[in-house]
């Protein structure tokens, strides 16, 4: 990989992260069948890719997470800070296996291989946001079931579990968290806030655990650390814009269209 290389992968982190497309997956899926890097160092640098757009979380939300951390040191929880707490906890119970098991695989399989778990993740995605998409608004309309004004513990465990799950390329987490809260009632702007301050201690988590090996294998330490300015500059740049696009476009056909691609890809790969 080189500069010009680089500061593309930081683009599309960049753009792809604030879209419920699965950003880990198609940047695997970008770094194994362009740029011909192993999967595992490939699942590597898709984990670490995230600090960029960790750092455009802290600043976006600088004074709400400022309150946070404040409150928790004075055990003052309230809402948010028993949401974060317990998705936190099971996003972890159920997110380290799963970064285990698919480190293992990605260090075991071909590219071929991996190609097609990200489609099959990726088709996944695609049904789960058309299920979202639709579920919610028909229960409402027949008015099955209430917005609510207050997340419970319950819809945070759930959306732990949804974060835990996004561990493996091509499940979406941003998809899975903010649908999960939308079936269980809570409002769209209170799941689209909710789901970003989760991110902001599952990706430590996954930089604590990812950046370690990526230094000692990296041969040139510039070309990630340029990545991950690039991805924190667009992620600045275009979160307000790609999150009012995301409101707008299905994007459960673009998983399942990429998701099959990949699936394909693999399938031709191994008869070949």
């Amino acid at each position: 990989m080189d500069y010009y290389q680089a500061i593309f992968i930081g683009i599309f982190q960049g753009i792809t992260e604030w879209l419920p497309i699965s950003s880990s997956g198609q940047v695997m899926l970008l770094f194994i069948n362009f740029l011909k890097i192993t999967p595992e160092e490939a699942y590597s640098y898709s984990l670490l890719l995230h600090l960029g757009t960790l750092m455009a979380l802290f600043f976006k939300f600088r004074y709400e997470l400022g309150k946070i951390l404040f409150k928790f040191i004075l055990f003052r929880w309230e809402e948010k800070e028993k949401f974060l707490f317990y998705s936190t906890l099971f996003t972890a119970l159920i997110g380290f296996p799963l970064y285990k098991t698919f480190k293992m695989l990605a260090s075991s399989f071909n590219a071929e291989t991996i190609n097609g778990i990200i489609g099959v993740a990726l088709i996944l995605t695609g049904i789960i946001l058309k299920k979202t998409r639709e579920t919610p608004l028909e229960r409402l309309e027949k008015g099955l079931k209430k917005e609510k004004d207050e997340v419970t513990i319950f819809d945070a465990i759930v959306a732990g579990i949804a974060q835990g799950i996004s561990v493996v390329p091509g499940i979406s987490r941003s998809g899975m968290t903010i649908g999960s809260l939308l079936l269980l009632g809570v409002k769209q702007e209170k799941a689209v806030e909710f789901s970003f301050l989760m991110a902001v201690p599952a990706i430590l988590g996954a930089l604590f655990l990812e950046f370690p090996e990526v230094s000692r294998s990296s041969e040139d330490i510039s070309l990630p650390l340029i990545s991950i300015f690039s991805a924190f500059i667009v992620s600045l740049l275009m979160i307000d814009v790609m999150l009012k696009i995301a409101k707008r476009l299905n994007f459960s056909k673009f998983c399942i269209f990429f998701g099959f691609i990949a699936l394909i890809a693999s399938i031709l790969g191994v008869l070949m």
